[in-house]
C-alpha cells in the first residue's frame, strides 16, 4: 500500500465519520401526536396527558394509547397487526399506519429525522 492509498483510506474514513455525525443524529423527543384519517387531520394531542382514544374508521375501531410521553396503536382491525407492530412512538417523526382505517398516527416535535418516507 502506497502513501497515496493510505491517504485515500484515511480521507474516506473521515468522510464516513463526518456523514454519520451530520445525518444520523438522534431525533428530538416528540411533544405532540397528530392523528390523520384519509385527507383530514382528526386531532392533535399533547403527549404529556395519558389517555386512550377510540378512532372509528371504515374497517372498525382503532385504539390509540398515550402514556408516559409516548403513543402507540394499541389495537386496530387490520389482520396483519402492522399498526400495533410499530410499537411505542416517542421521537419526532415516528409514525404508525392503519391502512384498513386509513389512519396515520404521527409524533410531532421540534426536529424530525426524515422529511419523507417511501414504501
Amino acid at each position: 500500500m502506497s502513501r497515496a492509498d493510505a491517504l485515500v483510506l484515511i480521507m474516506a474514513a473521515g468522510l464516513v465519520a463526518f456523514s454519520y455525525a451530520s445525518f444520523w443524529a438522534p431525533a428530538a423527543p416528540g411533544s405532540e401526536l397528530r392523528i390523520v384519517q384519509g385527507d383530514s387531520e382528526l386531532m392533535r394531542l399533547s403527549l404529556s396527558s395519558d389517555q386512550v382514544l377510540e378512532v372509528a374508521g371504515p374497517a372498525g375501531i382503532t385504539h390509540v394509547e398515550i402514556r408516559d410521553g409516548a403513543a402507540r396503536c394499541a389495537s386496530s382491525p387490520g389482520p396483519r397487526g402492522i399498526c400495533e407492530g410499530a410499537g411505542w412512538l416517542r421521537e419526532a417523526g415516528d409514525v404508525a399506519v392503519s391502512l384498513p382505517n386509513r389512519l396515520i398516527i404521527e409524533v410531532l416535535g421540534q426536529a424530525e429525522r426524515f422529511d419523507s418516507l417511501n414504501y
